[in-house]
């Protein structure tokens, strides 16, 4: 058997077992379940999609095994086929066109920003599924939630009662059911993404990487995106199931931009004395309070106007 099969049948392997890992430790769920797409990341970046893809097929098949045909077929929507896929996009390449002299680029990859791109209409795709498979709308979603409060859920939340008053349950529950679709989707897509880089840089880090590490400050989306952006958040003021599926897109997109915005600071910024400062300022912001995510995210959006990436490099450059 060829060796990028054996490494991605152990890749797969490994990802299952992290995944059956956080259904019995319930107090490290949320590390193991983050992490269990790294080893399809890792077979793909070193080994090549083949090896991606045989770790997708043999972590579902795991799964299967151990826990059952519904989770495994679960795998493989949410883990397995989107992280080969990623993995066949990053290495997918062409000749340069045009291009000749000691300039000339060897080969041209895939760019990073339709990566991202597709990662975000990925995202928003498996939110609704979940609002689809579960049958919610907004109103079903809302009874869900305001259930779970006035349940095992609430108490566990607030043992005394204190806080979860039915005035505040139902204010709670409604925001929930308003916010939850883009929490999945920007959820899910904080993962893929960042496993995506944590493996490409430790391929990258051993000497097995299959293409250059791209330059993330070069980020730039296609239009498509933004129009995309407009559609879906015009669409979470529908009521109903066409509403949620809006709000999961608009969330996965906004944060697309986010992206975009914090690769404008990262260029903008280059060469300042203060760009640790700025740079961990921004951070340390949208970490603890959120909200500047949206000021970096109209950062991003406005980029194609404000070109500061392009005024940064002719500032830069030369004489």
């Amino acid at each position: 058997m060829p060796r990028q099969y054996l490494i991605g049948l152990g890749a797969g392997v490994i990802s299952a077992t992290l995944v059956g890992a956080a259904a019995i430790a319930k107090v490290l769920a949320g590390i193991l379940l983050y992490l269990a797409p790294l080893p399809l990341c890792l077979a793909g970046f070193g080994w090549g999609s083949r090896a991606a893809l045989v770790a997708a097929l043999a972590g579902g098949l795991v799964i299967s095994l151990t826990l059952g045909p519904i989770a495994g077929i679960v795998f493989l929507i949410f883990l397995g086929a989107p992280f080969a896929f990623f993995c066949h996009l990053m290495l997918l390449s062409r000749p340069p066109e045009n291009q000749e002299g000691a300039n000339a680029i060897a080969v041209e990859w895939y760019p990073t920003s339709r990566l991202v791109g597709w990662a975000a209409v990925i995202a928003g795709v498996l939110a609704t599924f979940v609002i689809v498979a579960l049958g919610f709308d907004d109103t079903a979603l809302h009874d869900a939630i305001q259930s779970e409060l006035q349940g095992a859920t609430g108490a566990a939340l607030d043992p005394k009662g204190e806080l979860l008053t039915p005035e505040n349950i139902e204010t709670l529950s409604r925001t929930l059911a308003q916010i939850m679709p883009a929490v999945f989707s920007v959820g899910w897509l904080t993962t893929a993404l960042l496993n995506l880089w944590i493996g490409g840089m430790i391929v990258e880090a051993s000497g097995r990487a299959l293409r250059p590490w791209p330059k993330l400050d070069a980020l730039e989306l296609p239009n498509g995106i933004f129009f995309a952006l407009v559609g879906s958040l015009a669409a979470c003021f529908i009521p109903g199931t066409i509403g949620l599926v809006g709000t999961a897109f608009a969330g996965a997109f906004l944060l697309a931009f986010v992206l975009q915005g914090l690769a404008v600071i990262h260029a903008a910024t280059r060469g300042m004395s203060v760009r640790g400062l700025i740079l961990a300022a921004v951070y340390v912001g949208i970490f603890f309070f959120g909200w500047p995510a949206i000021l970096v995210a109209i950062l991003g959006v406005a980029e194609p106007m404000l070109n500061l990436r392009g005024r940064t490099a002719n500032r830069n450059t030369p004489d």
